[in-house]
């Protein structure tokens, strides 16, 4: 039996959300790819750089998801809502503890998850494995700018993403479906696309769904976007002092196997208990609705 909706069906302002349908944020987010694409090879041309360099793809990724923030930001504002209430409560007290609990744990499980992935992979199509765990490696010496490289990098996956995916996916779709289908199939369904856009699925739906718990904990954006920033810091650091080395043993075999059970173990003993505990309660109301109880 599903639980009671998020919110009853009279909540001023529920409807405004019906114009931020998932369809049309797809829709506008391929459009503006494709136009930041465009000009971005056309910009190309300018420099000397050539037009498959990386520096590039980092470039079109932060413009693309700035622009469909923005995008959806007016068109909100256009249904009359109060886009503001999203991100509201950002003097909410930080729980520093669990989020030091949690973070590293989410880091460990994306590990386990995705050499598991890599090791199912490679008993069918080990050339292919091979080329998946090559690509998790750094493209420093494919880019004819390192340190511009570098720079965006650092930006687009410590600053760019965890705002403007948190935004998205958080803020946007957990409403938005939340509202269509009720808290639980909401937190859900926003989780899984958010895991289905990378590589590794399955640890990046669990991902999702902690940050969309942090959300309704806090009321505000601001935690989940804080999570989602020292998640990729942790990533990107252990990547720089080393942490690849499973990359380093060939060919993908047993060792990837036990490494990745014993991420998922560790991890699994503080990501399952803060998913039971912080699971929300049936009629549980969402972010904007409360803000809004608050600031009218």
């Amino acid at each position: 039996m599903s639980r009671s909706p998020a919110l009853p069906p009279a909540e001023p302002g529920s409807a405004g959300f019906s114009a931020l349908k998932a369809r049309y944020l797809l829709l506008a987010f391929l459009s503006i790819n494709g136009g930041v694409g465009l000009g971005v090879v056309a910009l190309a041309r300018l420099l000397p750089l050539p037009s498959d360099d990386p520096v590039l793809a980092y470039v079109v990724y932060c413009v693309t998801f700035v622009l469909t923030c923005i995008w959806s930001w007016q068109r909100g504002r256009r249904a009359h809502l109060q886009m503001r209430r999203l991100w509201s409560n950002w003097r909410a007290a930080i729980p520093w503890g669990s989020l030091l609990r949690v973070v590293p744990a989410l880091v460990v499980l994306s590990m386990g998850t995705t050499l598991l992935m890599l090791y199912w992979v490679s008993l069918s199509f080990p050339e292919l494995a091979e080329s998946m765990l090559d690509s998790l490696g750094e493209e420093e010496g494919e880019t004819a700018w390192p340190q511009v490289y570098q720079g965006l990098r650092w930006l687009s996956i410590a600053v760019v993403a965890p705002i403007t995916e948190e935004w998205l996916f958080r803020g946007i779709l957990l409403h938005r479906w939340s509202l269509k289908w009720g808290l639980d199939r909401g937190l859900l369904a926003s989780s899984v696309v958010f895991g289905l856009l990378y590589p590794n699925p399955l640890g990046l739906t669990v991902f999702g769904l902690v940050m969309g718990l942090l959300y309704l904990k806090a009321r505000s954006l601001s935690l989940p976007i804080l999570a989602h920033a020292l998640n990729n810091i942790l990533a990107l650091a252990l990547g720089s002092l080393g942490g690849g080395v499973v990359e380093q043993v060939d060919p993908i075999g047993s060792f990837h196997l036990y490494y990745s059970l014993c991420c998922l173990v560790l991890a699994g003993f503080i990501v399952i208990p803060f998913l039971r505990c912080h699971w929300p309660e049936r009629g549980a109301h969402l972010p904007y609705f409360v803000n809004c109880s608050h600031s009218c």
